[in-house]
Protein backbone atom coordinates (compact mmCIF):
# COMPACT_ATOMS: atom_id res chain seq x y z
CA UNK A 1 0.00 0.00 0.00
CA UNK A 2 1.55 3.41 -1.20
CA UNK A 3 1.74 6.46 1.28
CA UNK A 4 -0.91 8.41 -0.16
CA UNK A 5 -3.68 5.21 0.02
CA UNK A 6 -2.71 4.94 3.35
CA UNK A 7 -2.79 8.61 4.11
CA UNK A 8 -6.53 8.59 2.32
CA UNK A 9 -7.79 5.77 4.62
CA UNK A 10 -6.18 7.35 7.88
CA UNK A 11 -8.57 10.77 6.39
CA UNK A 12 -11.55 8.39 6.41
CA UNK A 13 -11.22 6.99 9.78
CA UNK A 14 -10.69 10.20 11.50
CA UNK A 15 -13.66 11.43 9.70
CA UNK A 16 -16.00 8.10 10.77
CA UNK A 17 -14.77 9.07 14.26
CA UNK A 18 -15.64 12.83 13.81
CA UNK A 19 -19.25 12.27 12.94
CA UNK A 20 -19.40 9.77 15.77
CA UNK A 21 -18.05 11.83 18.10
CA UNK A 22 -19.84 15.16 16.96
CA UNK A 23 -22.78 13.36 15.74
CA UNK A 24 -22.28 15.51 11.93
CA UNK A 25 -22.53 14.48 8.59
CA UNK A 26 -19.34 15.49 6.81
CA UNK A 27 -19.91 17.15 3.73
CA UNK A 28 -16.62 15.78 1.25
CA UNK A 29 -16.97 12.08 0.27
CA UNK A 30 -14.64 9.21 -0.32
CA UNK A 31 -14.69 11.09 -3.98
CA UNK A 32 -13.90 14.02 -2.08
CA UNK A 33 -10.36 12.23 -0.49
CA UNK A 34 -9.54 10.38 -3.83
CA UNK A 35 -9.68 13.89 -5.91
CA UNK A 36 -7.79 15.80 -2.96
CA UNK A 37 -4.66 13.10 -2.64
CA UNK A 38 -4.78 13.17 -6.58
CA UNK A 39 -4.02 16.88 -6.46
CA UNK A 40 -1.46 16.55 -4.16
CA UNK A 41 0.34 14.17 -5.65
CA UNK A 42 -0.06 16.67 -8.64
CA UNK A 43 1.54 19.66 -7.10
CA UNK A 44 4.09 18.06 -5.38
CA UNK A 45 5.56 16.61 -8.95
CA UNK A 46 4.81 12.84 -8.91
CA UNK A 47 1.01 12.87 -11.02
CA UNK A 48 -0.78 9.50 -11.65
CA UNK A 49 0.52 9.30 -14.80
CA UNK A 50 4.18 9.14 -14.11
CA UNK A 51 3.15 6.33 -11.60
CA UNK A 52 1.99 4.35 -14.01
CA UNK A 53 4.34 4.58 -16.91
CA UNK A 54 8.07 5.23 -15.12
CA UNK A 55 9.72 6.18 -18.13
CA UNK A 56 7.80 9.40 -17.98
CA UNK A 57 9.63 12.60 -16.35
CA UNK A 58 7.49 14.87 -14.14
CA UNK A 59 8.19 18.82 -15.10
CA UNK A 60 5.69 19.43 -12.39
CA UNK A 61 4.64 22.26 -14.32
CA UNK A 62 1.20 22.09 -11.85
CA UNK A 63 3.34 24.02 -9.46
CA UNK A 64 4.56 26.44 -11.59
CA UNK A 65 1.48 27.70 -12.61
CA UNK A 66 0.40 27.73 -9.03
CA UNK A 67 3.37 30.32 -8.23
CA UNK A 68 2.55 32.51 -11.39
CA UNK A 69 -0.68 33.08 -10.84
CA UNK A 70 0.18 33.55 -7.03
CA UNK A 71 2.45 35.85 -8.13
CA UNK A 72 0.14 37.99 -10.28
CA UNK A 73 -2.71 37.63 -7.87
CA UNK A 74 -0.12 39.11 -4.81
CA UNK A 75 1.80 41.77 -7.07
CA UNK A 76 2.26 44.46 -4.65
CA UNK A 77 -0.86 43.67 -2.08
CA UNK A 78 -1.67 46.27 0.30
CA UNK A 79 -4.67 45.91 2.98
CA UNK A 80 -5.04 49.65 4.79
CA UNK A 81 -7.47 49.38 7.60
CA UNK A 82 -7.94 53.00 9.20
CA UNK A 83 -10.46 54.06 12.59
CA UNK A 84 -9.08 53.95 16.32
CA UNK A 85 -7.36 51.25 18.27
CA UNK A 86 -9.41 48.05 17.30
CA UNK A 87 -8.09 49.26 13.48
CA UNK A 88 -4.70 48.90 14.44
CA UNK A 89 -4.86 45.61 16.07
CA UNK A 90 -6.63 44.35 12.81
CA UNK A 91 -4.19 45.89 10.69
CA UNK A 92 -1.11 43.98 12.76
CA UNK A 93 -3.08 40.69 12.47
CA UNK A 94 -3.30 41.39 8.57
CA UNK A 95 -0.01 42.71 8.09
CA UNK A 96 1.10 39.56 9.57
CA UNK A 97 -1.44 37.34 7.05
CA UNK A 98 -0.18 39.59 3.90
CA UNK A 99 3.49 38.29 4.81
CA UNK A 100 2.95 34.82 4.21
CA UNK A 101 -0.42 35.22 1.43
CA UNK A 102 1.69 34.81 -1.85
CA UNK A 103 3.09 31.14 -0.55
CA UNK A 104 -0.71 30.56 0.82
CA UNK A 105 -2.71 31.76 -2.13
CA UNK A 106 -0.16 29.46 -4.37
CA UNK A 107 -1.10 26.34 -2.01
CA UNK A 108 -4.77 27.37 -2.26
CA UNK A 109 -4.58 27.56 -6.44
CA UNK A 110 -3.10 24.01 -6.37
CA UNK A 111 -5.58 21.97 -4.22
CA UNK A 112 -8.69 22.51 -2.78
CA UNK A 113 -8.85 26.33 -1.58
CA UNK A 114 -7.03 27.16 2.16
CA UNK A 115 -9.21 28.26 5.26
CA UNK A 116 -7.89 31.76 6.99
CA UNK A 117 -8.78 31.37 10.55
CA UNK A 118 -8.18 33.96 13.98
CA UNK A 119 -6.59 31.96 16.69
CA UNK A 120 -6.89 34.52 19.25
CA UNK A 121 -3.53 35.25 19.63
CA UNK A 122 -1.72 39.12 19.93
CA UNK A 123 0.80 38.24 17.28
CA UNK A 124 1.02 35.85 14.46
CA UNK A 125 -3.37 35.61 15.34
CA UNK A 126 -4.46 33.55 12.05
CA UNK A 127 -3.70 30.28 10.96
CA UNK A 128 -3.71 28.83 7.68
CA UNK A 129 -5.59 25.87 7.16
CA UNK A 130 -5.01 23.15 4.32
CA UNK A 131 -8.36 20.95 3.27
CA UNK A 132 -6.46 18.28 5.22
CA UNK A 133 -6.92 20.12 8.56
CA UNK A 134 -10.52 20.77 8.52
CA UNK A 135 -13.75 18.81 7.38
CA UNK A 136 -17.19 20.91 6.19
CA UNK A 137 -20.03 20.18 8.12
CA UNK A 138 -22.77 22.52 7.05
CA UNK A 139 -23.13 24.75 4.07
CA UNK A 140 -26.08 26.69 3.05
CA UNK A 141 -27.70 26.84 -0.17
CA UNK A 142 -25.21 28.40 -1.96
CA UNK A 143 -22.45 26.16 -1.07
CA UNK A 144 -20.76 28.61 1.49
CA UNK A 145 -19.27 26.69 4.36
CA UNK A 146 -21.02 27.46 7.56
CA UNK A 147 -19.58 24.80 9.86
CA UNK A 148 -16.34 23.52 10.11
CA UNK A 149 -14.40 21.50 12.58
CA UNK A 150 -10.42 22.09 12.50
CA UNK A 151 -7.66 19.61 13.52
CA UNK A 152 -4.93 20.17 15.64
CA UNK A 153 -1.97 17.79 15.91
CA UNK A 154 1.08 17.78 18.75
CA UNK A 155 3.34 14.85 19.72
CA UNK A 156 4.71 15.30 23.38
CA UNK A 157 7.08 12.06 23.98
CA UNK A 158 5.46 9.00 22.97
CA UNK A 159 1.87 10.45 22.89
CA UNK A 160 -0.01 12.40 20.58
CA UNK A 161 -2.54 14.99 20.95
CA UNK A 162 -5.72 16.04 18.76
CA UNK A 163 -7.65 19.13 18.91
CA UNK A 164 -10.99 19.30 17.48
CA UNK A 165 -12.06 22.92 17.18
CA UNK A 166 -15.38 22.96 15.79
CA UNK A 167 -17.52 26.17 14.24
CA UNK A 168 -20.98 26.37 13.94
CA UNK A 169 -24.38 28.26 14.48
CA UNK A 170 -26.92 26.91 16.75
CA UNK A 171 -30.71 28.60 17.63
CA UNK A 172 -30.60 30.31 20.59
CA UNK A 173 -34.09 29.70 21.65
CA UNK A 174 -35.16 33.27 20.94
CA UNK A 175 -35.92 33.04 17.64
CA UNK A 176 -32.10 33.93 16.64
CA UNK A 177 -29.01 32.33 16.54
CA UNK A 178 -25.70 32.32 17.83
CA UNK A 179 -22.32 31.21 17.26
CA UNK A 180 -20.99 28.24 18.98
CA UNK A 181 -17.05 27.09 19.39
CA UNK A 182 -16.08 23.92 20.80
CA UNK A 183 -12.79 22.88 21.70
CA UNK A 184 -12.06 18.78 22.67
CA UNK A 185 -8.64 17.30 22.67
CA UNK A 186 -7.73 13.43 22.50
CA UNK A 187 -4.78 11.76 23.61
CA UNK A 188 -3.44 8.59 21.40
CA UNK A 189 -0.66 6.19 21.72
CA UNK A 190 -0.86 5.81 17.46
CA UNK A 191 -0.47 8.27 15.42
CA UNK A 192 -3.54 6.81 13.33
CA UNK A 193 -6.28 6.96 15.76
CA UNK A 194 -7.82 10.13 18.16
CA UNK A 195 -7.60 8.19 21.29
CA UNK A 196 -9.40 9.13 24.26
CA UNK A 197 -10.79 12.37 25.39
CA UNK A 198 -8.39 14.77 27.83
CA UNK A 199 -7.91 18.19 29.10
CA UNK A 200 -6.69 20.75 27.19
CA UNK A 201 -4.26 21.65 29.69
CA UNK A 202 -2.35 18.41 28.39
CA UNK A 203 -0.81 20.30 25.90
CA UNK A 204 0.71 23.87 26.51
CA UNK A 205 0.02 25.85 24.07
CA UNK A 206 -4.05 24.93 24.49
CA UNK A 207 -4.01 25.29 27.80
CA UNK A 208 -5.49 28.83 28.23
CA UNK A 209 -8.31 28.24 25.38
CA UNK A 210 -11.74 27.48 26.84
CA UNK A 211 -13.78 24.73 26.05
CA UNK A 212 -16.82 26.17 24.50
CA UNK A 213 -17.16 29.96 23.28
CA UNK A 214 -20.38 31.43 22.56
CA UNK A 215 -20.38 34.88 19.92
CA UNK A 216 -23.68 36.74 19.93
CA UNK A 217 -24.22 39.39 17.17
CA UNK A 218 -22.40 37.38 14.06
CA UNK A 219 -23.65 37.16 10.41
CA UNK A 220 -20.68 34.87 8.99
CA UNK A 221 -18.66 31.91 10.03
CA UNK A 222 -15.64 33.08 11.99
CA UNK A 223 -13.37 32.13 9.65
CA UNK A 224 -12.75 32.70 5.97
CA UNK A 225 -12.26 29.90 3.04
CA UNK A 226 -9.99 31.54 -0.16
CA UNK A 227 -9.88 28.90 -3.42
CA UNK A 228 -10.46 29.28 -7.01
CA UNK A 229 -13.88 31.10 -8.24
CA UNK A 230 -14.55 28.38 -11.08
CA UNK A 231 -17.16 26.13 -10.44
CA UNK A 232 -15.97 22.63 -9.40
CA UNK A 233 -16.82 20.26 -12.05
CA UNK A 234 -15.25 17.14 -10.90
CA UNK A 235 -16.98 16.81 -7.69
CA UNK A 236 -20.02 19.36 -8.08
CA UNK A 237 -21.55 18.63 -4.68
CA UNK A 238 -18.26 19.63 -2.84
CA UNK A 239 -18.30 23.14 -0.85
CA UNK A 240 -14.56 23.05 -1.71
CA UNK A 241 -13.04 24.10 -4.86
CA UNK A 242 -10.70 22.58 -7.24
CA UNK A 243 -6.62 23.68 -8.66
CA UNK A 244 -6.29 26.22 -11.49
CA UNK A 245 -5.30 23.15 -13.72
CA UNK A 246 -7.79 21.11 -13.11
CA UNK A 247 -9.35 21.79 -16.62
CA UNK A 248 -5.83 21.15 -17.71
CA UNK A 249 -4.66 17.59 -16.64
CA UNK A 250 -5.27 16.04 -20.04
CA UNK A 251 -2.80 18.71 -21.40
CA UNK A 252 -0.65 18.65 -18.21
CA UNK A 253 -0.09 14.90 -18.98
CA UNK A 254 0.57 15.52 -23.00
CA UNK A 255 3.72 17.95 -21.46
CA UNK A 256 5.17 15.50 -19.64
CA UNK A 257 5.02 12.94 -22.13
CA UNK A 258 6.40 15.62 -24.39
CA UNK A 259 9.20 16.75 -22.24
CA UNK A 260 9.87 13.21 -21.28
CA UNK A 261 10.12 12.05 -24.89
CA UNK A 262 12.24 15.51 -26.13
CA UNK A 263 14.74 14.51 -23.11
CA UNK A 264 14.96 10.56 -23.97
CA UNK A 265 16.32 11.87 -27.74
CA UNK A 266 18.62 13.60 -26.13
CA UNK A 267 19.72 11.16 -24.80
CA UNK A 268 19.99 8.66 -27.22
CA UNK A 269 21.83 10.94 -29.99
CA UNK A 270 25.17 10.06 -29.28
CA UNK A 271 26.57 8.98 -31.68
CA UNK A 272 27.70 4.68 -31.78
CA UNK A 273 29.60 2.63 -33.84
CA UNK A 274 28.95 -0.80 -33.96
CA UNK A 275 32.21 -3.17 -34.84
CA UNK A 276 32.20 -6.89 -34.12
CA UNK A 277 32.08 -8.21 -30.91
CA UNK A 278 35.70 -10.36 -31.40
CA UNK A 279 37.40 -6.90 -32.64
CA UNK A 280 36.45 -5.48 -29.33
CA UNK A 281 37.53 -8.90 -27.44
CA UNK A 282 40.77 -8.22 -29.09
CA UNK A 283 41.27 -4.88 -28.08
CA UNK A 284 40.60 -5.60 -24.43
CA UNK A 285 43.07 -8.74 -24.69
CA UNK A 286 45.59 -6.43 -25.74
CA UNK A 287 45.22 -3.49 -23.72
CA UNK A 288 44.06 -1.13 -26.70
CA UNK A 289 41.75 1.42 -25.50
CA UNK A 290 38.82 1.87 -27.59
CA UNK A 291 36.66 4.88 -27.86
CA UNK A 292 33.67 5.73 -25.74
CA UNK A 293 31.53 5.40 -28.87
CA UNK A 294 32.27 2.00 -30.13
CA UNK A 295 29.91 -0.80 -28.93
CA UNK A 296 30.31 -4.98 -29.56
CA UNK A 297 27.53 -6.39 -31.49
CA UNK A 298 27.31 -9.96 -32.72
CA UNK A 299 27.57 -9.47 -36.32
CA UNK A 300 26.42 -12.99 -37.55
CA UNK A 301 29.45 -14.28 -39.28
CA UNK A 302 30.28 -10.61 -40.72
CA UNK A 303 33.24 -10.32 -39.33
CA UNK A 304 34.35 -7.00 -41.09
CA UNK A 305 30.59 -5.39 -41.02
CA UNK A 306 30.80 -1.98 -39.09
CA UNK A 307 27.97 -0.24 -38.62
CA UNK A 308 27.59 3.59 -37.85
CA UNK A 309 24.39 4.93 -35.83
CA UNK A 310 23.65 8.49 -36.36
CA UNK A 311 20.12 9.70 -34.31
CA UNK A 312 18.08 12.08 -35.72
CA UNK A 313 17.04 14.75 -33.68
CA UNK A 314 13.27 16.02 -34.06
CA UNK A 315 14.14 19.75 -31.94
CA UNK A 316 12.39 21.23 -33.92
CA UNK A 317 8.99 19.50 -34.31
CA UNK A 318 9.85 18.42 -30.25
CA UNK A 319 9.82 22.31 -29.47
CA UNK A 320 6.32 22.83 -31.64
CA UNK A 321 4.49 20.47 -30.31
CA UNK A 322 5.45 21.59 -26.52
CA UNK A 323 4.39 24.65 -27.31
CA UNK A 324 1.24 23.63 -28.35
CA UNK A 325 0.49 21.96 -25.47
CA UNK A 326 1.27 25.10 -23.32
CA UNK A 327 -0.60 27.11 -25.64
CA UNK A 328 -3.51 24.83 -24.91
CA UNK A 329 -2.82 25.20 -21.49
CA UNK A 330 -3.03 28.95 -21.06
CA UNK A 331 -6.22 28.35 -22.87
CA UNK A 332 -7.57 26.28 -20.32
CA UNK A 333 -6.53 28.51 -17.55
CA UNK A 334 -8.14 31.25 -19.33
CA UNK A 335 -4.71 33.17 -19.40
CA UNK A 336 -4.25 34.76 -22.65
CA UNK A 337 -2.56 32.83 -25.71
CA UNK A 338 1.41 32.62 -25.84
CA UNK A 339 1.78 33.31 -22.01
CA UNK A 340 4.06 30.05 -21.32
CA UNK A 341 6.35 29.14 -23.92
CA UNK A 342 9.28 27.05 -24.53
CA UNK A 343 12.82 29.31 -25.03
CA UNK A 344 15.01 27.72 -28.07
CA UNK A 345 17.54 29.46 -26.64
CA UNK A 346 17.50 28.36 -23.03
CA UNK A 347 15.39 25.24 -22.91
CA UNK A 348 13.46 26.84 -20.62
CA UNK A 349 9.58 27.02 -20.35
CA UNK A 350 9.01 30.75 -19.19
CA UNK A 351 5.53 32.62 -18.34
CA UNK A 352 6.24 36.35 -20.53
CA UNK A 353 5.68 39.46 -19.62
CA UNK A 354 1.21 40.51 -19.14
CA UNK A 355 0.52 42.90 -21.87
CA UNK A 356 -1.92 45.60 -21.59
CA UNK A 357 -3.97 43.92 -24.57
CA UNK A 358 -3.92 40.20 -22.71
CA UNK A 359 -7.71 40.42 -21.53
CA UNK A 360 -7.63 37.26 -20.90
CA UNK A 361 -4.90 36.43 -18.45
CA UNK A 362 -6.12 40.30 -16.76
CA UNK A 363 -9.61 39.10 -16.21
CA UNK A 364 -8.64 35.70 -14.59
CA UNK A 365 -6.19 37.57 -11.96
CA UNK A 366 -9.12 40.21 -11.71
CA UNK A 367 -11.35 37.46 -10.73
CA UNK A 368 -8.80 35.78 -8.21
CA UNK A 369 -7.87 38.90 -6.80
CA UNK A 370 -11.95 39.54 -6.11
CA UNK A 371 -11.85 35.72 -4.54
CA UNK A 372 -8.96 36.90 -1.86
CA UNK A 373 -10.28 40.21 -1.47
CA UNK A 374 -13.36 38.44 0.06
CA UNK A 375 -11.69 36.07 1.53
CA UNK A 376 -10.22 38.72 3.32
CA UNK A 377 -13.00 40.79 3.82
CA UNK A 378 -14.47 37.67 5.88
CA UNK A 379 -11.42 36.99 7.86
CA UNK A 380 -11.20 40.75 9.10
CA UNK A 381 -14.94 40.55 10.10
CA UNK A 382 -13.80 37.42 12.05
CA UNK A 383 -10.84 39.04 13.56
CA UNK A 384 -12.89 42.33 14.57
CA UNK A 385 -15.71 39.59 16.37
CA UNK A 386 -12.84 37.58 18.16
CA UNK A 387 -11.04 41.11 19.21
CA UNK A 388 -14.09 41.28 21.67
CA UNK A 389 -12.86 38.77 23.59
CA UNK A 390 -8.79 38.48 23.12
CA UNK A 391 -7.99 42.38 22.87
CA UNK A 392 -8.11 45.41 24.80
CA UNK A 393 -9.61 47.31 22.02
CA UNK A 394 -13.57 47.98 21.88
CA UNK A 395 -15.82 47.87 18.56
CA UNK A 396 -15.37 50.68 16.81
CA UNK A 397 -16.10 51.23 13.17
CA UNK A 398 -12.79 51.11 10.44
CA UNK A 399 -12.74 51.43 6.79
CA UNK A 400 -11.02 48.97 5.12
CA UNK A 401 -8.94 49.66 1.36
CA UNK A 402 -7.04 47.43 -1.18
CA UNK A 403 -4.40 47.95 -3.49
CA UNK A 404 -3.02 45.55 -5.89
CA UNK A 405 0.15 46.01 -8.19
CA UNK A 406 -0.63 46.59 -11.95
CA UNK A 407 0.61 43.52 -13.66
CA UNK A 408 0.89 44.82 -16.83
CA UNK A 409 3.76 47.12 -15.69
CA UNK A 410 6.09 46.80 -18.37
CA UNK A 411 9.74 48.41 -17.53
CA UNK A 412 10.91 49.26 -21.13
CA UNK A 413 7.63 51.36 -21.59
CA UNK A 414 8.16 52.83 -18.04
CA UNK A 415 11.95 53.75 -18.81
CA UNK A 416 10.92 55.59 -21.59
CA UNK A 417 8.43 57.75 -19.79
CA UNK A 418 10.33 58.68 -17.47
CA UNK A 419 13.09 59.57 -20.19
CA UNK A 420 10.54 62.07 -22.11
CA UNK A 421 9.79 63.08 -18.54
CA UNK A 422 13.02 64.09 -17.56
CA UNK A 423 14.10 66.24 -21.02
CA UNK A 424 10.71 68.30 -20.10
CA UNK A 425 12.05 69.14 -17.00
CA UNK A 426 9.63 67.06 -14.79
CA UNK A 427 11.78 64.30 -13.37
CA UNK A 428 14.98 64.72 -11.76
CA UNK A 429 18.34 63.14 -14.54
CA UNK A 430 19.60 62.11 -11.17
CA UNK A 431 16.95 59.56 -10.12
CA UNK A 432 16.81 58.31 -14.02
CA UNK A 433 20.35 57.38 -13.70
CA UNK A 434 19.92 55.58 -10.38
CA UNK A 435 16.80 53.82 -11.36
CA UNK A 436 17.06 53.14 -15.09
CA UNK A 437 20.78 53.01 -15.83
CA UNK A 438 21.60 51.19 -12.30
CA UNK A 439 24.25 53.91 -10.89
CA UNK A 440 25.32 54.55 -7.58
CA UNK A 441 23.73 57.98 -6.58
CA UNK A 442 27.09 59.70 -6.28
CA UNK A 443 27.85 58.39 -9.49
CA UNK A 444 25.04 59.79 -11.31
CA UNK A 445 25.93 62.87 -9.38
CA UNK A 446 29.49 63.31 -10.47
CA UNK A 447 28.29 61.91 -14.36
CA UNK A 448 26.00 64.82 -14.46
CA UNK A 449 28.17 67.58 -12.89
CA UNK A 450 31.09 66.96 -15.49
CA UNK A 451 28.45 67.27 -18.68
CA UNK A 452 26.93 70.15 -16.46
CA UNK A 453 30.27 71.85 -16.38
CA UNK A 454 31.30 71.00 -20.39
CA UNK A 455 28.03 72.50 -20.83
CA UNK A 456 26.39 69.46 -22.13
CA UNK A 457 24.03 68.40 -19.91
CA UNK A 458 20.62 68.72 -20.42
CA UNK A 459 18.43 71.75 -19.06
CA UNK A 460 17.05 70.11 -16.79
CA UNK A 461 19.62 68.93 -14.81
CA UNK A 462 21.21 72.49 -15.30
CA UNK A 463 18.25 73.78 -14.06
CA UNK A 464 18.47 72.03 -10.35
CA UNK A 465 21.56 73.45 -10.33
Amino acid sequence: MGIMQQIRNFTARIKRQIEELFGVRVAETEDTDILLNRYDKITHGIPPWCEENENLRSLNFAAFIDDFLAGLVCLEINVSITGGARAEWLQKQVEYTLQKMRIRVSDALGSAGIIFKPNGMNERGVDFVRPDSFVVVDQDSNGNIMGCIFRYTRQQKDKFYSRFEYHRFESDGLGGKIYRISNLAFKSTSSHSIGDQCELSEVQDWATLEPEIYVTNVDKPLFAYFGNPAPNRADGASPLSTPVWASALVELRDLDIAWSLKGDEVEDSRHVTYIPDTAVRYAEDNGVKLPRYIRALQMGGQEDSIHEHVATLLTEQRIDDINSILAMISTKLGLSQGTFRLDERTGMITATQVEADDQDTIRTVKNLREALQNAMDDLIYALDKIADGYSNTRPEAYEVEYKFGDITYNYEEDRQHHYALALQGKYPWVDYYVKYLGESREEAERMLAEAAAANTAPTSWMSEE
